[in-house]
């Protein structure tokens, strides 16, 4: 038996038993969703396209699509953003490998904290009354801020927690891709009195597009699974504030009488959505990178 054959032969199974899950739950999905069941009983009707065409004129589904937009934009921009800045900078001040591994170590933690955890910890850390954030602020002489019952930084308040955990692992994995980058092409930008900014500007994020893109649609997808940081920090509120399209879901299939036809409806609009959106991307980014 060739390596090519065993190889093929140990993920034969498991690729069939994935592919088996994800066709039987979207097949289950497409057959809630053209019909009218819900958890109080256990009659139903086939109604077609009845539940897709009430989500075009639901209100509170756009709201919880433009909400879930922002999200992306806000935690993707933010991951990265915060990752090349950190890298960068400890790429130029830190140089001996010992406190770059400690740092890269204790920037390793908070991506480890289960999401519920992390979710509690900044609940707490935001309350007005107890929550050390707003105790720094009254040292600024600012009064209680409500992060979390003010529409208006809510999310924000949310996106900063999950910023908090993965840029500060994304910040891990630009610094050791930074560290393998060849030295003659900065090493040449130097020669040219090229300033500091101006090489990692040029020549050291430009050589790192392709990585960068690559993580920026991991951090896409990882962003479409934030329910349950979202929903112990604030449930989607104060009112639908925070209210993504998952939370929405959740909250008609289960609690508003459980109507889980009009939820799997909901799910199967957004895996389309999301689907054609991350291969325009990801084949946008391929030109980009190229």
């Amino acid at each position: 038996m060739t390596r090519n054959t065993f190889v093929r032969l140990t993920l034969v199974p498991a690729i069939a038993l994935l592919a088996t899950l994800a066709l039987v739950s979207i097949g289950g999905a497409i057959w809630f969703a053209l019909s009218n069941r819900t958890l109080r009983s256990p009659d139903y009707d086939f109604v077609g396209a009845y539940n897709f065409l009430r989500l075009l004129r639901d209100s509170r589904f756009f709201n919880a699509l433009e909400i879930s937009a922002l999200w992306e934009v806000i935690t993707v921009s933010g991951t990265l953003g915060l990752a090349v800045l950190l890298s960068v900078l400890i790429y130029e001040t830190v140089q001996k490998p010992l406190w770059r591994n400690l740092i890269c170590f204790a920037f390793l933690v908070p991506v480890l904290l289960p999401r519920v955890a992390a979710a509690f910890i900044w609940r707490f850390m935001y309350s007005p009354s107890l929550g050390v954030i707003n105790y720094l602020c009254g040292l600024l002489g600012i009064g209680p801020v409500e992060f979390l019952a003010d529409p208006s930084l809510a999310l924000m308040s949310v996106a900063v927690v999950d910023i908090w955990q993965w840029g500060l692992f994304f910040t891990v994995i630009v610094l050791k891709l930074m560290e393998t980058l060849p030295r003659d092409p900065i090493e040449a930008a130097m020669l040219d009195n090229a300033r500091r900014w101006e090489i990692h500007a040029y020549v050291t994020l430009p050589m790192l597009k392709g990585p960068l893109i690559s993580l920026a649609l991991v951090k896409a997808v990882e962003s479409l699974r934030s329910f349950d940081l979202i929903f112990v920090m604030t449930g989607g509120g104060p009112g639908k504030a925070t209210e993504t399209l998952d939370l929405y879901a959740y909250q008609m299939g289960i609690n508003m009488g459980g109507r889980i036809s009009y939820a799997s409806a909901m799910s199967l609009l957004l895996l389309l959505v999301t689907t054609i959106a991350f291969t325009i991307i990801w084949k946008a980014g391929k030109k980009w990178a190229a």
